[in-house]
């Protein structure tokens, strides 16, 4: 126990990391010409559109709802169930919050409304989903078959993010922007899940 928590903090300082290196450099300017060459570059992979759907915000209420009501039918998890609504409800409320305090615009030719960095789909399908994985993983004793779920579940969060570039709605620098601090904030909120069952805490 102890040792996965150690590694979810060092991940949730490394992803944490990631966001703030990406947002020094969007806010400086450093990523302009990485952001207009991806953009052209993924203006041409239109196969990855329809992974947009993962990161709706219908999408997510629904399978957020169903992960809720699963973990009280199948496991009695109250904490876990606690652990869904902070870590998906406060991911997006944090989102919200530093897209309007960052303030930056969309894409010229962005065809939605609101502010980019950092990208909600990004951030938001990282947690909900390899949280998912989390919980999937647990289920499972082979070592193999928990890496395969956490493959799966990652490579949908991917292609979650970028199929924002292929949309032309975000920067890639608003995705990558989004994967770091999804990560940093799933990670801290797993540790604290831990913690907390494995001490007894009573909510």
């Amino acid at each position: 126990m102890l040792n996965m928590n150690r590694r979810l903090w060092i991940t949730a300082a490394m992803s944490l990391g990631l966001f703030l290196l990406v947002w020094t450099g969007v806010a400086s300017g450093w990523t302009e010409r990485m952001d207009e060459e991806g953009l052209r570059l993924f203006d041409h992979w239109k196969w990855l559109d329809p992974f947009t759907f993962l990161g709706n915000g219908r999408t997510i209420g629904i399978i957020s709802i169903m992960f809720v009501i699963g973990l009280w039918f199948f496991r009695r998890d109250v904490y876990g169930m606690v652990l869904v609504v902070i870590a998906v409800g406060g991911g997006y409320g944090i989102n919200e919050w530093l897209k309007h305090a960052i303030g930056r615009a969309r894409p010229p030719h962005a065809e939605i409304g609101g502010f980019s960095f950092p990208s909600g789909h990004a951030m938001i399908g990282t947690i909900y989903l390899l949280l998912l994985a989390y919980f999937l993983a647990q289920t499972r004793a082979k070592r193999g078959e928990r890496a395969a779920i956490y493959g799966v579940f990652a490579a949908l969060a991917l292609l979650t993010g970028l199929s924002r570039l292929s949309l032309q709605v975000h920067y890639p620098s608003d995705v990558l922007g989004g994967f770091g601090l999804g990560g940093a904030y799933l990670a801290v909120c797993l540790a604290l899940y831990r913690m907390w069952t494995h001490r007894g805490g009573r909510l």
